[in-house]
């Protein structure tokens, strides 16, 4: 195997396996909890950083559709939402349909399995490929590492919002 397969498909795994550690046990209340009016719930956290894993790995480095779109995900999941919640106002965070964390962690699943289909296809040489989107071109190793970053991100936010919700032995 290529080390920096393993590198990539470590982190991602890393953060998925404690992503279903820290949705264990929480109600439908607790995952549709704001700390404020002007924040993330950890159900919609979820549903984003499928999505953001998705479009950037299945869509965009493979060139297709992605999951959510192929799979049909948001008949599923009842979300008819486009996009990935870049940039979604507060009222489409809280707008967010009655979905269970079990069928989003079905969704990301699907996406992990696909997006481990991608990178094992990859070579080194790949991690230097250009994808342009609008005025903004990166390479495909900028988005994987990228993906990792905020995918870490958004699961400290999921375990901030659990501890909060939950205290420290929560």
């Amino acid at each position: 195997m290529n080390s920096f397969k393993d590198s990539i498909k470590s982190g991602m795994t890393e953060y998925l396996d404690e992503l279903k550690v820290k949705l264990e046990g929480l109600t439908d209340a607790e995952l549709r909890w704001q700390a404020s009016l002007d924040s993330n719930t950890i159900i919609w956290l979820v549903w984003h950083m499928a999505r953001v894993e998705d479009n950037w790995i299945n869509g965009s480095i493979a060139g297709g559709d992605t999951v959510w779109d192929s799979a049909g995900w948001a008949e599923k999941t009842g979300i008819s939402v486009e996009g990935n919640g870049y940039a979604n106002k507060l009222d489409e965070v809280r707008a967010l349909p009655a979905v269970s964390a079990e069928i989003l962690v079905d969704y990301y699943d699907d996406v992990r399995a696909a997006a481990f289909g991608v990178i094992d296809n990859m070579s080194s040489i790949d991690m230097s490929n250009v994808y342009s989107r609008g005025n903004r071109s990166t390479t495909w190793g900028w988005i994987l590492g990228h993906v990792i970053v905020e995918e870490s991100q958004h699961l400290g936010q999921v375990a901030f919002i659990r501890g909060i919700i939950r205290g420290l032995d929560g």
